[in-house]
């Protein structure tokens, strides 16, 4: 389990005296652990997309400041989460699951979607995705 790995993760930081990463992890882990003591994948995804977020918004709003802290944060964050499919790979996803339709139109929308991610789950971004499911219903 991903949870289980970054508290293995925040010890061996912790061990290694790497600050940034054993602050980094332990509030992480306070974060996706404070509804459940041992949350499910998809849970502490969402809370290292929502950490990995506000660190690039932090990024972003100190143009020319030192940034390396909030680099390496990055990182760490990024080093956690699942390689993404690239456009052409989302597209063939997209095309696949359109062509297995019985009937094609804008109203089949939710179900290529919900297919989607059930097969690829958090491996597929689904805002990259809309746009091209909304083409090929279209077409």
């Amino acid at each position: 389990m991903l949870f289980d790995r970054l508290k293995t993760d925040r010890l061996q930081a912790m061990k290694a005296r790497d600050d940034v990463a054993k602050n980094l992890l332990g509030t992480l882990v306070a974060a996706a652990g404070k509804d459940d003591k041992s949350p499910d994948d998809d849970t502490v995804l969402r809370t290292i997309r929502a950490f990995l977020k506000s660190v690039e918004e932090t990024i972003g709003h100190m143009s020319g400041r030192d940034t390396a802290v909030q680099q390496r944060e990055k990182e760490i964050l990024e080093s956690y989460l699942p390689t993404m499919l690239d456009e052409a790979a989302t597209r063939a996803a997209v095309e696949a699951i359109v062509a297995s339709l019985p009937e094609r139109s804008p109203r089949q929308m939710g179900k290529v979607m919900a297919e989607l991610k059930a097969r690829y789950g958090t491996t597929i971004d689904l805002k990259l995705a809309n746009p091209l499911v909304k083409e090929l219903l279209s077409a």
